[in-house]
This record gives structure tokens, sequence and C-alpha cells, in this order.
């Protein structure tokens, strides 16, 4: 499914789950806008020990790798724009919209690991979600850890990382 079909299914899905009736027109508007508006940094947040921590781990000679249900955008301007920048605070990005398989599909973390050229008792990866990050690691022999900093059953929806030795 291409990045924009997949938008606008997800926001048709979720106009229809709220109960919103709407015209082709006014879908079109609201879509634009909220596409546009997700194609940059401005509905993300960096937490504050995200930078020190990942110039830290390159300090120490790891490898990073982000593993991302994400698109295009993500790797090529929202992460810029959150001066998350390859080469300083990672080194290279798995993203579901690029590569076709998403997390929780372990294929994505095999993708990773082929990557990095590392197998996977050398990984640790840290994510946010114990059905999409940890599980999935585990399944195909990573080490995990799940950072859940909003105490939610599912995890957040802040960036997973892969930490690679």
């Amino acid at each position: 499914m291409s990045n924009i079909v997949w938008w606008k299914t997800c926001v048709r899905d979720s106009f229809t789950r709220a109960g919103y009736d709407y015209d082709e027109e006014t879908f079109e508007k609201v879509f634009r806008r909220i596409y546009s508006s997700f194609g940059s940094s401005a509905p993300y947040t960096i937490f504050p020990d995200s930078h020190p921590f990942l110039r830290w781990v390159h300090e120490q000679g790891l490898k990073v790798g982000i593993v991302s249900n994400a698109e295009y955008r993500y790797r090529d301007v929202i992460l810029p724009a959150l001066n998350l920048n390859q080469g300083s605070e990672w080194d290279f990005g798995v993203f579901s919209g690029l590569e076709g398989v998403e997390k929780p599909d372990t294929r994505i973390y095999e993708i990773a690991l082929e990557r990095a050229g590392v197998a996977p008792e050398e990984v640790l990866h840290i994510g946010d979600s114990m059905r999409k990050d940890y599980v999935p690691a585990k399944n195909v022999g990573m080490h995990a850890l799940l950072l859940d900093r909003f105490k939610t059953p599912n995890g957040g929806n802040q960036v997973p990382l892969c930490f690679l030795t």
C-alpha cells in the first residue's frame, strides 16, 4: 500500500469511527492538512534525555538503528527536523513504509540485523510496545527492553530504538 493510500485509509477510518459524516471535498481539505502536519516535525517530540543518550552510545562505539512503523518522511524530513541525524545519533534505519513490512512482523527485525551485520544475541532492542517491540525482538533472538515512559498497557508512540554492538 502506498504512503498516500495508507494515510487516506487511516484518516477515513478515523472519521468513520468518530461518526463524522463528510463529503469528498471536505475530506480532501482535512486530509491534506493532516497529511501535511504529520509530514513535519510539528506533532512529534523528543524526550530531553534522547540526544545525550544517543551521542553517548556513539561514543561507546555502538551502532544505533531505528526500527519504526513509519513512512519515508520520517527518515527524510521528520528525524532531521528534530535534530536526530543519521551519522551522529543513528547509523541506519528500517522504516516500514520503505520496507513494505511493519512491526510486529519479525522480518523488519531481520532486515535490521542484516543492515547492522550482527547476530541477534549481540543486539539490545529498546522499544515502547510489548506487542510490536519487545515480543518480536525476543522472537528473533535479540535482547529486549520495554521502555514505557507513559505506563500504558501497550506502550506509547515514541521512537523505538535498536542498539547494536
